[in-house]
């Protein structure tokens, strides 16, 4: 009934926003041709005229349904301002300039001619409708408010203008509308930019109405497509779809001389607004960008050397998807901005105020939408008001930096380019739904933690995994943390059962018509605390605009009656007024899969064997449903495939299962590993000549198993009389070298930290010919299989030291196989590392005949003591130091059909198509 009323008090122009997909699946029509040839025309076919966009386009009927979409009398204008950023003389209205030719030409090179940086304010420069290639123009002059210099497109959107292009643009009040830029390239670095020279930077500029898609496809130099330099620029109702090269795709400029103090440069005053963001595909060709990609952000405002000045820029009501190019959607390097009501979805990464302090984040809405590296915000810098912001579905698992919310740590002395504290910044009543790393409280571990926060009445649920993770130096010191209530699958990632301010309660939010979920009729108490905030203003409004009054509640949405001024925002609602771009022909296209979640249980999915969906909470990836394969279990969907086409399939997986495709000819392309939590997985793979193929979540058809070993890695019991489950062959008694067998000893190295180890060595001189043995008894071996035993060895010797390891039958009687360890030979051939104390794996097999006990092992080998032979003197430390090595984390496994207790959960299935690269 909440959502219900919530869409009912809108107005009826704004009731696409409940319900409505934003995802961008379809395109909407579009009567402009994609060609970008050329046309032929005379520079004399040039005439004056006072005609305008509305009156002479031709395919005004026929764009009459799309037109009338985008310049309904919706807008997305606050009408409250309690919680509305102010920067310059920012404006939040949703209109684009009238277009009132004073002089139209029909070619490109007459358009050129006729602009110039010495434009007469009032001159409207028009291009006639049509295609055209090459341009390379100046606009410029002194225009005013009340007549500015345009160049614009006879009738925006009828414009289309391919091959090179490089538009530049200075003086003051200077204005570029209608144009279609497609399918060509910049002539530059960048594409469009706000200055003549370095000299001569654009003033009170303004960049409206204008698409650039799919240009410098399959260029390999970095590329900016609107570099701003100037100050007072508006950047609005604009297009930008399909930009795969290096260089962030707009850009608002904080270069300033060496040695000048930043806080002395230019203020921007920068506004970006009502534009849609989108296909901003990976490097490469690739499904997924590289965690190391940098530089391929939709929007960056500033440097990081310049990072202490102010821009005062905004970045309010644009829409993003499938930005995919890094893990910054929007990277802020300044100080004083405000990044407001923007949606974005089915990204990759997050917002982020990588420098610069004071910024306002506030009523963006952020839809992962099933993308495996869909991120939240990421807050670096100090003095930020973050609050009314909706977050679901993050998914940047594998990763210290990312999550729903992510309090970043900094370096201990940050360069310019490093990270640095965060602090006094309020962090309030905000939503973060269905997310991994929900609240990442020290991301990325770093020397300093944040501190004196105000983290309040912020509401989580349904996280996956535990809810506050990098808990392990605790919540940021000296910090308001006060009235969050919070709820997912655990606590916290350091096994928390209780912390201060933060409240494990389900808040049982229902999600509406509108996709927002938002609390319900069976929510419990709710109610904010009145906590303190410093000297940030109050949150009088909530994320859809409306008064949150004296009894309002915890997380961005605030149960009221009133009009919504603020909602997620969709394409139609965003981009030129006066027609409908197309969209990009796409670099990274998801396919349509049903029910990849799992929400509407087995739905569209065929079982059999031992496969179902389960809600047993160990076995559930997300929103209670995962599938659950054992034995010869299988699940599968049918999906249809484009030929010769190169996709990538990816799913989260917990357990030894492997997924993967089969095509119809039978080829399988399968992708399998072995996890003790869900973990993203991927398979890429090319169609070929088929056009359909089984999505498959099976068990593989062996697995490799492991042996059981008692304290295999020496966690406990390593003092020198007793190591847990193991024998040893040593010296005993207080008669040394009586039986001249050397010395078995526990030792604090470890070859994955945390744990021990065990030392062999001798004390004495005499045992120098001796063997000092490891040993374990292993039952419930198979008979007549081929085993592998492994163990990591580490030599703290500048002797030749080595190991013998191996198995025998249970009485010691026969040997199996073994193999001497050689470390210096482990070390050159590549050996697998240890990711502690540099140990390095040994590894050899055997096969257990017709045992079903074995004896695994490992005895000491040293050269002789060629300085100290014989004797009964025990050696001092250093001496036993030079002959000693460590020996750690056994595995003994086999490969054998998986049973009935082997099983592997699958969720979050996801399909793609790209035009290279890796996955």
């Amino acid at each position: 009934m909440i959502f219900l009323r919530y869409c009912l008090l809108l107005s009826v122009s704004v009731l696409a926003a409940c319900g409505g997909s934003g995802g961008g699946s379809s395109s909407p029509s579009s009567s402009v041709s994609s060609s970008s040839e050329p046309v032929s025309s005379s520079s004399s076919s040039v005439s004056t005229t006072s005609s305008s966009s509305s009156s002479t386009s031709d395919q005004s009927s026929s764009q009459s349904s799309s037109v009338s979409s985008n310049s309904s009398s919706q807008s997305s204008t606050p009408t409250q301002t309690g919680d509305a950023p102010v920067a310059g003389d920012f404006t939040y209205e949703d209109s684009v300039p009238e277009v009132s030719c004073t002089q139209v030409v029909t070619s490109i090179s007459a358009l050129e001619d006729a602009a110039g940086g010495a434009m007469a304010p009032g001159t409207t420069l028009c291009l006639a409708d049509g295609q055209y290639s090459n341009l390379d123009i100046d606009i410029g002059g002194a225009g005013t408010p009340e007549q500015p210099i345009t160049v614009a497109a006879q009738n925006p959107g009828q414009v289309t203008i391919g091959g090179e292009v490089k538009v530049e643009m200075g003086g003051s009040y200077v204005v570029l509308q209608g144009f279609i830029f497609k399918d060509g390239e910049s002539a530059s670095s960048n594409m469009i930019a706000t200055r003549l020279g370095s000299g001569d930077l654009c003033s009170h500029c303004r960049i409206t109405e204008n698409a650039i898609i799919d240009m410098d496809v399959g260029r390999d130099s970095n590329t900016k497509w609107v570099y701003d330099y100037g100050e007072f620029t508006r950047i609005d109702h604009n297009w930008f779809a399909g930009k795969t090269t290096r260089g962030a795709l707009l850009v608002v400029d904080r270069w300033i001389p060496d040695g000048q103090d930043p806080s002395t440069a230019q203020v921007d005053y920068t506004k970006i607004d009502h534009n849609y963001f989108g296909d901003r595909a990976p490097t490469e060709g690739k499904a997924y960008a590289d965690s190391g990609d940098n530089e391929y952000e939709a929007v960056r405002i500033g440097l990081s050397t310049t990072h202490e000045g102010d821009s005062f820029s905004v970045v309010a009501h644009n829409y993003f998807e499938r930005i995919d190019g890094e893990a910054e959607v929007i990277s802020n390097k300044a100080t004083n901005n405000s990044i407001v009501h923007n949606t974005v979805r089915d990204s990759y990464g997050s917002i982020t105020t990588r420098h610069g302090g004071n910024a306002t984040i506030a009523h963006n809405f952020m839809f992962g939408d099933g993308h495996p590296f869909a991120g939240g915000l990421r807050l670096i810098d100090g003095g930020h008001r973050v609050v009314n912001n909706y977050i679901e579905g993050a998914r940047y698992k594998n990763t210290t930096h990312h999550g729903g919310i992510v309090l970043m740590g900094a370096d201990s002395s940050p360069s310019a380019s490093g990270y640095q504290q965060l602090e006094d910044s309020l962090i309030g009543y905000n939503t973060v739904v269905d997310s991994i790393n929900s609240l990442n409280v020290d991301g990325g571990k770093k020397s300093k933690n944040p501190k004196d926060l105000f983290l309040v009445n912020n509401l989580i649920a349904q996280g996956i995994g535990p809810v506050l993770t990098q808990m392990g130096d605790g919540m940021p010191s000296g910090s308001e943390i006060a009235g969050n209530i919070i709820y997912g699958q655990s606590l916290a990632d350091d096994g928390s059962s209780a912390v201060s301010g933060m409240n494990f309660v389900d808040a049982k939010l229902e999600k509406g018509n509108d996709g927002l979920w938002r609390p319900s009729d069976n929510s419990p108490n709710l109610s904010a605390v009145a906590a303190d905030m410093g000297s940030f203003a109050s949150v009088d409004i909530d994320m859809d605009g409306q008064a949150r009054g004296s009894n309002t509640i915890v997380g961005a949405d605030h149960v009221a009656s009133g009009s919504a001024t603020w909602f997620p925002i969709t394409p139609d609602q965003v981009g030129p007024k006066s027609y409908t771009p197309s969209f990009s022909a796409g670099f990274v296209k998801r396919i349509s899969l049903e029910n990849v979640d799992f929400d509407d249980g087995g739905q569209a999915w065929s079982f059999s064997g031992s496969a179902q969906v389960s809600n047993d909470s160990d076995k559930v990836f997300s929103r209670g449903a995962s599938a659950v394969v054992s034995g010869a279990g299988q699940l599968s969907q049918s999906v249809d495939l484009e030929a010769n086409t190169l996709y990538t399939l990816s799913a989260f997986v917990k357990g030894p299962g492997e997924f993967g495709v089969k095509l119809a000819n039978g080829d399988e392309f399968m992708a399998t590993d072995d996890s003790s939590d869900f973990e993203f997985r991927s398979v890429t793979f090319n169609s070929g000549n088929n056009t359909s193929a089984d999505i498959i979540g099976r068990m593989p058809a062996t697995l490799s198993k492991q042996a059981d070993i008692e304290n295999p890695d020496f966690p406990e019991g390593t003092d020198d009389s007793d190591i847990t489950g193991w024998e040893t062959i040593e010296n005993v008694g207080d008669d040394q070298g009586s039986q001249g067998l050397g010395n078995v000893g526990s030792s604090n190295n470890s070859a994955f930290g945390d744990k021990g180890s065990v030392q062999l060595g001798y004390s004495y001189p005499e045992d120098e010919n001796s063997t000092p043995t490891l040993y374990q008894i292993i039952d419930g071996v198979l008979p007549n299989t081929e085993y592998t035993l492994s163990m990591y060895l580490l030599v703290k010797s500048t002797s030749n030291s080595t190991a013998t390891f191996g198995a025998q039958n249970e009485a010691g009687s026969v040997t199996l196989g073994e193999k001497i360890a050689d470390y210096d030979q482990l070390e050159s051939s590549g050996a697998p590392e240890s990711s502690e104390d540099g140990y390095y794996q040994a590894s050899m097999t055997f096969n257990s005949g017709d045992n079903t006990s074995v004896r695994i092992f490992a005895q000491f080998n040293a050269e002789s003591i060629a300085n100290n032979p014989g004797g009964t003197e025990q050696m001092d430390s250093d001496t036993r130091k030079i002959y000693e090595l460590r020996v750690d984390n056994f595995e003994l496994t086999y490969e054998a059909a998986p049973s009935s207790d082997d099983e592997a959960s699958f969720d979050g299935f996801r399909l793609v198509s790209h035009v290279g690269g890796d996955s």
